[in-house]
């Protein structure tokens, strides 16, 4: 690893510069992030990309004195770490989203009545409406809806199996008061 970060560098002082900074804190730095993380291959990235942001500006990081630059390469490293630990709750948040939502099967809304299951759209939120519309009536692509929402298809897929849960909810809902 040490040569990709060497390689970031122009001249040979600061290659010998960084050296020595590698060499002196990347124990230390490992340890930071992985008191944060719990988690080996974590902080490990956490320690490589700390350092790679450390090599992108060493001519700034160069200039820090020498009794600020642990403390500064500690924050660094921390706030790497930091924000490798909130991508993982969002991910394992965002996983356990689509697990909890229910799959529902687009042949229980073809026994539907047509008129209870437009009053059933109408109640819903505009971003599952607008979903609805371009994914299953007009039949676009996730891509296709994604671009013409101005979001990710992956969120064009999530709303589509929100909506068609809170759809089935409101629909059960009415056929249990009728």
């Amino acid at each position: 690893m040490l040569a990709i970060y060497l390689s970031m560098l122009e001249t040979n002082e600061e290659k010998n510069q960084f050296e020595q900074l590698y060499i002196k804190y990347k124990q230390d730095m490992y340890a930071v992030a992985y008191g944060i993380l719990k988690n080996k291959e974590d902080a490990e990235d956490a320690v490589h990309q700390s350092f790679l942001k450390i090599a992108d500006n060493f001519s700034k990081v160069s200039q820090i004195p020498c009794h600020e630059l642990k403390a500064y390469i500690v924050i660094i490293c921390r706030n790497t770490a930091i924000n490798i630990y909130r991508q993982n709750q969002n991910r394992a948040k965002h996983s356990t989203e689509l697990f909890e939502t229910e799959i529902v099967d687009e042949s229980y809304f073809e026994k539907q009545n047509y008129d209870e299951l437009l009053l059933a759209i109408k109640q819903l939120p505009q971003i599952y409406k607008d979903v609805i519309y371009l994914y299953f009536l007009q039949e676009f692509s996730a891509k296709e809806t994604a671009t013409q929402l101005e979001i990710s298809s992956e969120l064009v897929r999530q709303r589509a199996l929100r909506a068609k849960k809170m759809l089935k909810d409101i629909l059960e809902r009415s056929s249990h008061i009728e």
